[in-house]
Parts: structure tokens; sequence; C-alpha cells
């Protein structure tokens, strides 16, 4: 808490690294535990679909989402937020403007989206 935003800004490191080695723990523990879930939903949903193969088209779907939903876990598992936060960072660096005007746009697809339900 004694370092203020200007120190962060010169130096360079990211809100992370000032919450210590707990934070990237909880995150790899985070990302590994979303990558387990989506592998057995890809395993279960696989076994579904070779059980029907015979029996209907909607078992190549299912194959072919399962497929998909291993393909992502190991997205998932192979992430490297620190350098998503650092392209981000250069991005907003680079072109300030446009960023705030996707932001914005998020934001009022977001508030549209919430004012509904």
């Amino acid at each position: 808490m004694g370092m203020n935003n200007w120190a962060v800004e010169e130096t360079g490191d990211t809100a992370a690294e000032f919450q210590g080695p707990s934070k990237s723990i909880g995150l790899k523990n985070a990302k590994n535990s979303i990558a387990d879930t989506l592998h057995k939903v890809a395993e279960a949903l696989g076994e579904k679909a070779a059980a029907k193969e015979g029996q209907c088209a909607i078992a190549q779907y299912g194959k072919q989402a399962s497929e998909w939903l291993d393909q992502s876990a190991e997205y998932v598992r192979q992430f490297d937020y620190k350098q998503a936060d650092t392209k981000a960072r250069e991005y907003v660096r680079q072109s300030p403007g446009r960023s705030l005007l996707i932001a914005g746009v998020a934001g009022l697809i977001l508030g549209a989206i919430l004012r509904r339900r």
C-alpha cells in the first residue's frame, strides 16, 4: 500500500506483481482448474458422441465440440496473462483514443445487457 500510482507507472511493474507470489499462484490454480474442467467436459462429451456414433449425425457435432473443448483447455493452460497484460498496455499507449472508444462501446453494450435483466 505504500506505493502510489506514479511509482507503478515509473517502474513499469504490473499490479499483479505488487500483490506478491500468492496472486500468481492463485491465477495459475484458476487456469489449471478451468483447463481441467474443460478437459473433463470434453472427455465426457467425446464418450457420449462415440457411444451414439452410428445412431445419428448429431454424434459428429458432439465429437467436434469435444475436440474444440479439448483445444480450449490447452489454450487456457498455456495462456500467459503477463504477456497479454503487456500487449494490452502497449496497445493503449499506442492508440489511447481508439482504446477509449472501445471501452465506451463495451460499457454501453454491457449496460444495455444488464439493464434488461
